[in-house]
């Protein structure tokens, strides 16, 4: 069996990241990592699909946004992370745009819309331009590439799948994140990271990376990593989580709302 998909989605203002786990492919789990005590919390598992490129979780921690589907329905939730349970749902009947982002200062930006005039627990709105709108993260706009300049990424171009995305990282190593599409054991749509150094380019497994305390934090393989960086390479990975054999278990979440 291949090990499940994860895709991390950091914070802009705190230390807490959204984990999204897929696997078996019709099954997502949403948990919160604290990147830097190491706890993860679960939310709750959804049967369907959710667009890992059009999720945002707010600069807190506490609410996070996403697009999402079961092949019947598709909607953008409004919610308090990690949980799955809608505060805001906004149903569609496509896949096109959808989902969405927080801004520097927590206002949510609805992608490919307007959303709704009262928002829940006190949250504004953004203005309509303050992402470009992409119907899936990245086609006819770079919101995705958007989110992650929000992070520190500096965008080098590329419109599209064709965006390149670099970070600094120790003894002058650069972590640089590009598109993939179609690769194996990978989602249609995937981020792949490269390190480089003047001439030298290390290419990785990784499926997500951020520089964290003289290193990187990675996943890769079905858990969530810290790499040491050296000054010729990556060191060896310590193991932080291993989400690899978790099941589907039904979850409330800790307040009232829509569950889809």
């Amino acid at each position: 069996m291949s090990a499940p998909r994860l895709h991390v989605i950091p914070a802009t203002g705190c230390d807490l990241a959204l984990v999204l786990r897929r696997g078996p492919s019709r099954q997502v789990a949403s948990l919160l990592w604290d990147r830097r005590g190491g706890e993860l919390r679960l939310g709750q598992w959804l049967n369907g699909r959710i667009y890992e490129f059009r999720c945002d979780l707010s600069p807190d921690g506490k609410h996070m946004i996403v697009f999402a589907g079961n092949g019947r329905k598709w909607w953008t939730a409004i919610s308090r992370a990690p949980f799955l349970t809608a505060l805001t749902y906004l149903p569609q009947d496509h896949t096109w745009h959808g989902g969405g982002a927080f801004d520097a200062d927590g206002r949510v930006f609805f992608n490919g819309g307007h959303g709704p005039k009262t928002l829940p627990d006190g949250l504004q709105a953004a203005n309509d331009a303050a992402f470009p709108h992409g119907t899936d993260g990245f086609h006819m706009g770079g919101l995705y590439a958007a989110r992650m300049v929000l992070r520190g990424w500096h965008d080098c171009g590329g419109q599209g799948y064709d965006m390149v995305l670099e970070k600094p990282i120790a003894f002058d190593w650069t972590l640089r994140q590009t598109v993939a599409q179609g690769a194996t054991n990978r989602g249609l749509i995937s981020t792949q990271y490269t390190m480089c150094r003047g001439a030298t380019e290390i290419a990785t497994d990784w499926e997500w990376a951020e520089p964290w305390s003289e290193g990187v934090q990675i996943a890769r393989q079905g858990g969530l990593w810290h790499v040491p960086v050296r000054e010729d390479a990556p060191g060896t990975p310590d193991l932080i989580c291993d989400l690899t054999d978790m099941t589907f278990e039904p979850q409330k979440a800790p307040y009232e709302g829509i569950s889809a």
